[in-house]
């Protein structure tokens, strides 16, 4: 307590002497045994993209800058810092998503009216806070199994999937030699009824025919045409229709996969709802985290 009265102390000093400079910058509040100046605080305002600057903005401006600088002292305390390496893969990892250059992004960053030096400095404080509360906070965070089958049973309309049929086909455009196209949809049947998949037959007749066709995806009742949901009706997964004309060309449907609908396995969301929950948990420590961090802090706010 000594040494936050002696600096607050000379934090009044400072001012003191300084008078003539408070038009330029006066101390929008101390936090612990450093201070966020009315300049820094208006610079972030003038970042913002609505440009609002009203009290309301700016006392949730002062208070988002107050948990940055805690966490910041926070990570500083304990060891954790921001290595240059770190930056240079989180730039490298966003070149490589979006599949640009360095000057690119440079030209991209100019746009929102941001330089690279200060892009890495936003990124630096993303990569402190990211290891930060993986430490203080997410390793914390634990999901037992009974929690996630509670969760289930209580949500199961939420894992209610839709009967759905997913299909693959193999068509031969009729041409003026149709018989050669039948020929060719006869040979693939008997091909994958032997046990070949279509991507095979696909591949084996593509040279020496017209042949199209792969996966269909999957389709809910009512979504294939009448032609088409006639032919597949009394097949199992595995089966094949026998050749059917449809649009000018001669078709060959394979059954990949049914599903009756119903309520999806557990063992299927486990790992979607354990995420989940874990964020919900993760959310609320990370709030209490934050109040915990204000709460032992000396905080003096002078707007």
């Amino acid at each position: 307590m000594l040494k936050k009265i002696v600096f607050a102390g000379l934090v009044l000093g400072l001012m003191a002497a300084t008078a003539g400079a408070e038009t330029l910058s006066k101390i929008a509040a101390v936090v612990n045994e450093e201070i966020i100046t009315t300049r820094q605080l208006d610079a972030r305002l003038g970042a913002q993209a609505s440009g609002a600057s009203g009290a309301g903005q700016q006392h949730q401006m002062l208070d988002m800058m107050i948990s940055e600088l805690l966490m910041q002292q926070r990570a500083e305390e304990i060891g954790i810092v921001v290595s240059d390496e770190n930056i240079e893969k989180a730039i490298t990892d966003v070149e490589t998503q979006n599949n640009i250059s360095r000057e690119q992004l440079e030209q991209a960053l100019i746009a929102q009216g941001l330089t690279m030096s200060r892009y890495r400095n936003q990124l630096t404080n993303q990569i402190l806070r990211y290891k930060l509360t993986g430490r203080e906070v997410q390793s914390k965070v634990d999901i037992t199994r009974q929690e996630v089958r509670n969760y289930y049973q209580q949500h199961l309309e939420d894992y209610r999937q839709s009967a759905h049929t997913r299909l693959s086909r193999l068509s031969f455009p009729v041409t003026a030699d149709s018989q050669q196209a039948q020929l060719d949809a006869d040979l693939a049947r008997r091909k994958l009824v032997e046990g070949a998949s279509v991507d095979q037959v696909l591949l084996d007749l593509s040279g020496r025919t017209q042949v199209e066709g792969g996966d269909m995806g999957a389709f809910k009742p009512g979504e294939l045409s009448p032609a088409f949901e006639e032919a597949i009706t009394a097949l199992e997964v595995g089966g094949i229709s026998d050749v059917l004309t449809l649009g000018g060309m001669l078709h060959l449907l394979k059954v990949e996969e049914r599903n009756s609908g119903g309520v999806a396995d557990l063992a299927n969301v486990e790992a979607e709802i354990g995420a989940l929950l874990r964020k919900k948990k993760m959310e609320v420590k990370l709030e209490q985290w934050r109040n915990d961090l204000k709460g032992e802090a000396y905080i003096d706010i002078r707007l």
